[in-house]
């Protein structure tokens, strides 16, 4: 019995070491499991560290000083790693806002960059007094608006060069429904003044400078005079509220198709009369910056985007653009007369 006793003491004992092994093998996996985990820690954060002192401009900035972007043909460096950040030329533009909101612009400057593949980054976009700023501050190699005052002032005043004409847009005559000059379908602009001049209707004339150099046009071209009881000439119209004024005064007036099809002017009733008159159109005319006042302008990329947009090629592709978007026609014209 005793011998029995000690085989079995024996035994347990070598079952506790077993056992003990097993509790130590278990702890050492253990520890190292924890140290690994401790130094994936330490390691991420040193990358951080390393990441937050590392300077801003060389994480997001493709252009020395670059200026802030309203609208971009590429991703915003800002939000894009170094690793897929568009390299290459760059041309930073400014530009009327017809253009941008009928993404016209957007498209001309995409086949631009497919061709050549310098990248086309609008800097800026809006009215003319707006742009005309942007531009007089610098950063901007080509600007595009309405041939105007301001944009010849900038070539005078020695910031801009090589003023081209590329492309054009269109004025239409609007009046009240119940078009009392009977003036409605009629595409000859002469013709219906003389009918509005004729009736003694009301004519209400736009604020803008284009708009009435296209209008004082027209008018001497067909020798129409009118009564000046029956005109209200707007010297200023900061609410843009030219069809309210004459939809009040059951009058006709002129007005930029683009607006008026996209509904960015507020109107109470007024309809068009009188459209696709080729004398209601206007030119737009691109400008590079001129390097010699304009500290930074990158030339060369400019001119070879206003060259393009006045090329055969481009002329003929905007004499299509845009058919079917806000009417039948195209959103804009050529310049060219090859291209109609």
């Amino acid at each position: 019995q005793a011998g029995a006793c000690a085989g079995t003491v024996v035994g347990a004992v070598n079952m506790m070491k077993s056992s003990m092994k097993m509790v130590l093998a278990v702890a050492v996996l253990l520890l190292l499991a924890a140290g690994a985990v401790v130094w994936v820690v330490i390691n991420r954060s040193q990358q951080s560290i390393a990441a937050m002192q590392t300077p801003l401009a060389t994480l997001t900035s493709i252009d020395p000083d670059p200026p802030q972007p309203l609208i971009a043909n590429f991703d915003d460096p800002a939000t894009t790693s170094p690793s897929t950040q568009p390299t290459g030329p760059v041309v930073r533009c400014a530009v009327i806002n017809g253009m941008n909101i009928t993404g016209f612009w957007k498209a001309v400057t995409d086949r631009f960059t497919a061709e050549t593949g310098i990248r086309v980054l609008t800097v800026t976009f809006g009215e003319k007094a707006t742009i005309d700023g942007s531009f007089r501050k610098g950063g901007i190699d080509l600007l595009t608006m309405h041939a105007c005052d301001k944009i010849i002032n900038l070539v005078a005043d020695g910031l801009a060069q090589d003023p081209q004409p590329w492309a054009r847009n269109d004025l239409i005559l609007v009046g009240p429904a119940a078009d009392p000059a009977h003036i409605r379908g009629l595409s000859d602009a002469a013709e219906a003044l003389r009918r509005i001049a004729a009736t003694k209707s009301p004519l209400v004339v736009h604020a803008s400078l284009g708009a009435q150099e296209v209008l004082r046009g027209v008018v001497a071209e067909a020798q129409v005079q009118f009564d000046p009881a029956t005109v209200t000439q707007l010297f200023d119209d900061p609410g843009r509220e030219v069809l309210k004024i004459a939809a009040q005064k059951s009058a006709y007036t002129l007005i930029g198709r683009i607006p008026f099809r996209m509904g960015r002017l507020p109107n109470q009733g007024l309809e068009i009369m009188v459209q696709a008159d080729p004398r209601l159109r206007r030119p737009y005319v691109v400008v590079v910056a001129n390097p010699a006042n304009i500290s930074g302008a990158r030339l060369e990329p400019a001119q070879k985007l206003s060259a393009y947009l006045s090329s055969p090629k481009t002329q003929a592709w905007i004499a299509t653009w845009g058919i079917g978007n806000i009417d039948d026609r195209p959103v804009f014209f050529p310049v060219q007369p090859k291209a109609h």
